[in-house]
């Protein structure tokens, strides 16, 4: 197994993979993310490759100055983790964290975090079963600031 760059020859493929794990973002909002994470130096966005070099998955990592409950900073954080339905339940996915890991370590960061939906009690169990360790349960908000003319 491999992960290897996520291309602009291959948007398309990322965007169905985003759509799989951001399934309530919209197409428009999620097109301009793409954009926007491609070009950003501290977004690490990879296909996940299977032993035939089939893509099989997504990963992406972010750099985050601050993570609740970690003390490093920056700080890997896994922000998106895809598989397809025929390699999951089957080890591809401990594969997967395990090196996330080690390219971590390799680039000297000493955490890694992630999240999950409140929903997806599946990924919360994996993530445990991995060792990450629950650190809060949280409902985040925002707001959007428009500057208005008067």
């Amino acid at each position: 197994m491999q992960l290897i760059p996520i291309t602009e020859e291959n948007f398309s493929k990322w965007k169905v993979f985003r759509e799989a794990v951001y399934d309530t973002i919209d197409d428009a909002y999620n097109e301009q993310e793409m954009k926007n994470i491609f070009h950003h130096k501290d977004w690490y966005c990879r296909f996940v490759l299977d032993e035939d070099s089939h893509i099989i998955g997504l990963v992406e990592i972010s750099l985050r100055n601050i993570v609740d409950g970690c003390l490093s900073s920056p700080v890997a954080y896994l922000e998106g983790l895809y598989l397809e339905h025929d390699y999951r339940d089957k080890g591809y996915g401990n594969k997967v964290v395990n090196m996330i890991v080690d390219w971590c370590r390799e680039k000297g960061f000493k955490e890694l975090a992630t999240d999950t939906e409140l929903t997806n009690t599946k990924a919360q169990n994996f993530y445990r079963t991995l060792g990450f360790e629950e650190l809060d349960t949280v409902v985040e908000f925002r707001i959007d600031i428009v500057n208005e003319e008067k």
